[in-house]
């Protein structure tokens, strides 16, 4: 009977002593509750104010030096505002005084808290709590952290007197600093897997978890003019995928993007990515590693396994990692065998011009003045030679030597010695210039269309002829 007696007391004991969360804690005199971010009184007496539901407002008296407790503050247009108990909120005046909990003291009601700006102004960290030091806007979460990749960046959150401190390092940036209690709110963290996510809706990726957080640009891939190319966007079509990072605050999960930049997203916006199918590459492609810089190539008939899509972008695994290529480039089944370019690459008697446009928006004609040349004002030249086993083409100084037959996976040269070769063939491609069929794209990431050689490079585009 006493054995059973102690395992009882035991589990007794087990179930009665408080967890973190349950455990009272007093602090300036009172009992502190999980969520409460300090304590306020009144000089005087005073009548606040809440809206209810219906856009009706109720009021209530509140007497001089009685104590309420402050679960959230609003600062926007250089005003504080208090929230009490109840949905009664208050101005900060010297009618009210306000006594902050000491950040250290708020965290401990939770197991994994997280740390999120909610000054809509924006705070700063302050060396020594008077020098400026960080820059905060308003929605950044703070957190401890450690980023490999092409560059490093580590941050650290600690307490400095029960005061909130933060630090981060990166390329040539090093600082900490205190910052405003007043200006965090603190939450849980949720863990969630890393997998991968595709969005649900077309949805913006923001820079903390929280409503009116910012919603920064990003380089979205698209088709401009007949060639993959890039818009700027807050937005991030429906299909699109993200890796999550494995937390999740707020309703928001934590995502690297396509280009690696790192943001949340409503978690009810995603859903995560279980299937996955076997594919083929239809022609020569580079593909982008997920959230990285690194790019592989990818031949015609390739095998890889397919996640997901978006208008553009298709999502793939190769050896285990996982990529991003153009949509157009996979096939369900087997793709036929690579086109040969059979006729000529040499201009047709037709052709007397070529105007072409650069990256900065200037434009220049090329017109004919003998068979194979054409010239702009400037003197400078393009030339087209072709024999049985080569095609040669010259604009600006830069010569290309296309080895025959011209298909995919064939030598490419540029200059004296640096070598290519013909990624793809496109049957079609549209353009500002015009329709051109059998269009070879190169590695050099340039594209040239038989009877009129180059029509897009990463520095010039033609325009028209």
């Amino acid at each position: 009977m006493k054995k059973y007696s102690i395992t009882l007391l035991i589990i007794l004991v087990f179930f009665i002593i408080p967890t973190k969360a349950d455990a009272q804690v007093n602090w300036d005199g009172s009992e502190i509750v999980k969520g409460q971010t300090g304590k306020m009184t009144f000089t005087k007496d005073v009548k606040v104010y809440k809206q209810n539901a219906d856009g009706t407002y109720s009021s209530m008296v509140v007497k001089r030096n009685h104590y309420f407790r402050v679960y959230n503050i609003e600062k926007y247009d250089q005003k504080t505002f208090y929230w009490m108990s109840s949905g009664y909120r208050i101005q900060a005046t010297d009618l009210v005084r306000f006594k902050e909990i000491p950040a250290e003291i708020r965290a401990s009601f939770y197991s994994n808290p997280a740390y999120i700006v909610i000054n809509r102004q924006g705070t700063t960290a302050y060396l020594e709590e008077k020098y400026p030091s960080i820059d905060f806007p308003y929605g950044k979460h703070l957190l401890s952290e450690n980023r490999k990749g092409s560059y490093y960046f580590t941050s650290h959150i600690y307490f400095i007197n029960g005061k909130l401190s933060y630090s981060e390092m990166s390329e040539g940036f090093d600082a900490t600093g205190v910052v405003d209690g007043t200006d965090i709110r603190i939450v849980e963290t949720t863990t969630r897997d890393t997998g991968y996510y595709t969005l649900l809706t077309d949805s913006p990726r923001l820079i903390g978890p929280i409503v009116g957080a910012e919603a920064p640009k990003w380089r979205q891939p698209a088709m401009v003019d007949g060639f993959y190319s890039f818009k700027d966007t807050k937005n991030y079509s429906k299909g699109t995928p993200f890796q999550s990072l494995g937390i999740e605050i707020n309703g928001y999960l934590r995502v690297q993007s396509l280009d690696g930049s790192i943001g949340y997203i409503p978690f009810n916006r995603l859903q995560p990515i279980t299937h996955h199918d076997k594919r083929y590459i239809r022609y020569g492609v580079v593909a982008n590693s997920f959230g990285t810089s690194e790019r592989i190539n990818l031949k015609r008939f390739d095998e890889v396994l397919f996640y997901t899509e978006n208008e553009i972008t298709a999502l793939i695994e190769v050896n285990g990692k996982m990529y991003t290529i153009p949509k157009s480039a996979l096939a369900i089944k087997m793709p036929n065998e690579s086109p040969v370019i059979a006729v000529s690459f040499l201009p047709n008697d037709k052709l007397q011009k070529l105007e072409y446009k650069n990256t900065l928006g200037d434009k220049k004609v090329y017109k004919r003045v003998t068979n194979n040349r054409f010239e702009a004002g400037d003197h400078t030249v393009i030339s087209y030679n072709e024999t049985e086993q080569a095609f040669h083409f010259e604009i600006d100084g830069s010569q290309y030597l296309f080895e025959k037959p011209i298909k995919e996976g064939s030598k490419i040269i540029r200059g004296t010695d640096n070598e290519g070769y013909v990624r793809a063939i496109h049957y079609s491609i549209k353009t500002p210039a015009g329709t051109f069929e059998n269009v070879v794209e190169t590695s050099f990431d340039q594209f040239f269309a038989p009877g009129y050689g180059l029509i897009e490079a990463y520095d010039k585009r033609l325009l028209s002829y």
